[in-house]
């Protein structure tokens, strides 16, 4: 880690994740040469159509935040914490030759996001840094609402930082 304390907020996390993957998985998933524009973005309204089903412009990653743990760091005052976020990387490819063919593009963009994640460090927006991300699942996701999206496989990866917190509260009431 680096710079000044942190909160190690998941609006910062999730940005500086996607910022990442929009930087690398043009020439990652193409070439240098030949990039192939990736659409990484965060799950948004416009990713859903009036029915409600998702409806992505492929090749697509999506980055949807899946929650958090906190490991006090032996502070006695309860202000400083190893802070663990989950995140959902959902990488999606279509292909008009077939179901399996699909499915293995999609697979293809999954390899390139993996080598990609795996190691990398977040530059945050107040200037910390995040610990090295660390995989923890990859898994098929099958849509069940009969729209346009119906296979894509969501990468989980944990992003890990140090929490620090002023503790506004900590003498409320003395």
């Amino acid at each position: 880690m680096s710079g000044s304390p942190s909160q190690f907020r998941v609006d910062y996390v999730e940005a500086a994740l996607i910022a990442l993957l929009k930087s690398v998985m043009p020439a990652a998933y193409g070439t240098e040469e030949a990039p192939v524009l990736v659409d990484v973005n965060s799950v948004n309204s416009k990713d859903f159509n009036a029915q409600g089903q998702l409806t992505l412009k492929p090749p697509s990653i999506r980055v949807e935040f899946g929650g958090a743990h906190f490991r006090n760091l032996r502070d006695n005052q309860k202000l400083t914490y190893e802070n663990g976020q989950l995140f959902d990387v959902l990488c999606f490819v279509s292909s008009l030759r077939s179901k399996a063919d699909e499915r293995l593009q999609i697979l293809s963009l999954v390899a390139v996001a993996l080598n990609q994640l795996a190691g990398a460090r977040l530059a945050l927006a107040d200037g910390s840094s995040s610990m090295p991300i660390e995989i923890k699942d990859v898994a098929l996701v099958l849509p069940n609402d009969g729209g346009p999206v119906d296979q894509l496989f969501a990468i989980t990866i944990e992003i890990s930082g140090i929490a620090q917190y002023d503790g506004p509260n900590a003498r409320f009431g003395s």
